[in-house]
């Protein structure tokens, strides 16, 4: 029996607001075969802690802190999705996260490319694998059942100033930032029976996204 399973888990924050969505979407492939198996539930859970401030003031530093728990009861890869709202908040605002020990902020750009120990982010534009993974924030490490990922950031430092010539500059806007997760198992259940270990989180996802839906 071939069964491959992702789960899809939303989570929207209003940073004036907090108002919190979830929703579970499932996808799975199924093959019949005369042997059966039982197969180990592939779940997980956006965790956060976040402080919603009374009001907002320019540079204002408040928590928000992501991590995706492993909830199910087989090993998983976690990828993350996380994004702005308004581009113009996010290209002036500045992530705190911690590094080698350390607590930073850094703008949006550099946090890209210079993430927290255990994470990766695949850009849309890479030549390789843009097409299939990019846009989405790889956990390198397979998390067992009841692990947690460590936190992709802690933070967010607010910046409303704007380029010159923005009529908008300096204004405070409500926003949210969104996140959401999605999770694959790692192991194949198939004829080859490929497990996947740490590390190998990217031919995972190669896997999954390829594989045939019918």
């Amino acid at each position: 029996m071939k069964k491959r399973t992702l789960i899809i888990i939303v989570a929207a924050v209003l940073v004036l607001a907090a108002a919190t969505v979830t929703v579970y979407a499932y996808l799975q492939n199924t093959a019949q075969k005369s042997n059966e198996f039982s197969i180990g539930e592939d779940k997980a859970e956006v965790t956060e802690a976040f402080t919603e401030p009374p009001e907002m003031h320019m540079s204002d530093t408040f928590e928000k802190v992501v991590m995706v728990e492993n909830t199910g009861s087989t090993d998983e890869f976690v990828r993350v999705y996380l994004d702005f709202s308004d581009s113009r908040v996010r290209d002036n605002a500045k992530i705190v996260y911690t590094k080698n020990g350390t607590q930073t902020a850094k703008s949006w750009s550099e946090f890209l490319g210079d993430l927290p120990a255990d994470w990766a982010y695949v850009s849309e534009n890479d030549a390789t694998d843009g097409e299939l993974l990019g846009g989405y924030f790889y956990c390198t490490k397979k998390l067992s059942a009841g692990q947690t990922t460590p936190p992709l950031m802690e933070g967010v430092q607010t910046n409303f100033a704007a380029s010159e010539g923005d009529s908008n500059a300096g204004n405070i806007d409500d926003f949210d930032i969104v996140v959401y997760t999605e999770t694959v198992q790692t192991t194949e259940i198939d004829a080859d029976g490929t497990v996947y270990t740490d590390n190998d989180w990217k031919p995972a996802w190669r896997s999954f996204l390829t594989l045939p839906t019918e």
